[in-house]
């Protein structure tokens, strides 16, 4: 028979192993709630982590898009300042984060650039960009009046919109006005070049898009205008110095910087040209330039480049088709009056007869025969006119044109695609 005190220790015992159980239950409990708010913890953090990583390539890509900075000064360790004010605009403080932009190589010849952002040299968020490339300012774009005396067909740019699922096709753009003087074979839109517009392509311009003139015709008379359909584009406020260069007028020094930049000439300024090209495949013409018959230009192989004449007026009597684009830059000054004289402009130019006295007073732009720049003729001329006088056939294709890659949006699925 149990005593009491046997009693009481086994209610003890039983007591004690109740209260172990308890306190053992207890801490399995409490290190599972521990785990629980630990990895909840590393959750956020990680979240955390990966929305700054995420905020730090968006910041990457809006200091690209409004600055206009070349990505290659965006490199990792760059010591350029731009990317210096990269860092300090995105708040890249920290000697273990990386936030920059590398080059990589593409199936096509389009340039991508890789945004990149790093921690402890391990990459956490890569997303690419690629080159903005706007279509359908035209085969000819013209920031003044533009006089065209005889016979030119042209193979259309296109805006890739369709009418009745052909193209819509233009042909020029214009701030001012157009003077067509006809000639046999009148003022004629074709249908483009194949891979004209774009590599790749193949179309027909719809009919609405594909003027016909054969008669004198222009386009702020009232009788005539109409003769200019759709394919003929006024825009009155229309800027083509952004649209080419990528980049504000603003900068025009920064995009000078990146040509082999030449001086003019007004007797053999095409071999000055020929020559540069040699080296470089975008070449800047500061002041007069008169390129005669430009047979220079015919050495050169079929590879894009750019011609900018800046600063002077522009002539040539020949029949060459030039591998490239051309664009002219001259602003015309204006006297007291409001009138301009390019008279003197005109003295010594080798090829000054053969454009009318009373055209030289307001013509920075000459070209008689046959010239094509096949990348495009821009002329950013404004308050003056240019002369096209011959019979041209303007065959346009934009690969001739060497590429200025300055806007950039998010390459199709690599971004926010929604």
């Amino acid at each position: 028979m149990k005593t009491k005190s046997e009693k009481g220790a086994v209610v003890l015992i039983m007591t004690s192993l109740l209260i172990l159980a308890a306190l053992i239950l207890s801490l399995g409990t409490y290190k599972s709630t521990f785990y629980q708010i630990k990895r909840a913890q590393n959750e956020v953090l990680a979240k955390q982590g990966h929305w700054r990583a995420e905020g730090a390539i968006e910041c990457l890509f809006t200091f690209i898009s409004e600055t206009k900075t070349e990505p290659s000064l965006l490199s990792k360790n760059n010591s350029s300042a731009e990317y210096n004010d990269l860092k300090s605009g995105c708040g890249i403080n920290s000697p273990i984060e990386s936030l920059y932009a590398k080059a990589v190589s593409s199936a096509s010849s389009v340039m991508t650039y890789q945004l990149t952002y790093e921690q402890h040299n391990k990459e956490l968020i890569k997303k690419s960009i690629i080159p903005k490339i706007t279509y359908g300012n035209g085969a000819i774009q013209a920031r003044g009046n533009l006089i065209i005396d005889g016979s030119v067909d042209i193979y259309p740019d296109v805006t890739g919109k369709k009418i009745n699922e052909k193209d819509e096709c233009v042909a020029i753009k214009y701030t001012g006005y157009i003077d067509y003087n006809f000639d046999s074979g009148g003022l004629k839109t074709l249908n483009p070049e194949e891979n004209g517009p774009y590599d790749g392509y193949s179309g027909t311009c719809h009919s609405t898009t594909q003027s016909n003139i054969q008669e004198n015709s222009k386009t702020d008379n009232p009788a005539t205008s109409d003769n200019f359909l759709s394919d003929y584009i006024k825009e009155e406020h229309y800027d083509p110095f952004e649209a080419f260069f990528q980049k504000p007028r603003s900068k025009l020094s920064e995009v000078k910087s990146e040509y082999t930049v030449i001086s003019g000439s007004k007797v053999n300024c095409a071999n000055t040209i020929a020559t540069a090209f040699s080296t470089s495949d975008k070449v800047w013409v500061e002041g007069d330039c008169d390129l005669g018959n430009a047979h220079s230009f015919t050495s050169l192989p079929d590879k894009p480049r750019n011609l900018v004449i800046d600063g002077g007026i522009l002539s040539m009597v020949g029949s060459v088709t030039f591998y490239g684009s051309v664009y002219h830059i001259f602003v015309a000054p204006i006297d007291s009056d409001g009138n301009i004289d390019l008279t003197g402009h005109w003295e010594n130019m080798a090829t000054a007869p053969y454009i009318l006295e009373s055209r030289k007073k307001f013509v920075s732009h000459n070209q008689v025969g046959s010239f094509v720049p096949t990348g495009g003729l821009i002329l950013d001329t404004p308050n003056s006119s240019t002369l096209l006088r011959g019979s041209i056939v303007f065959k346009y294709k934009r690969t001739a044109r060497k590429e200025e890659y300055n806007n950039f949006i998010w390459q199709k699925g690599s971004w926010n695609d929604l």
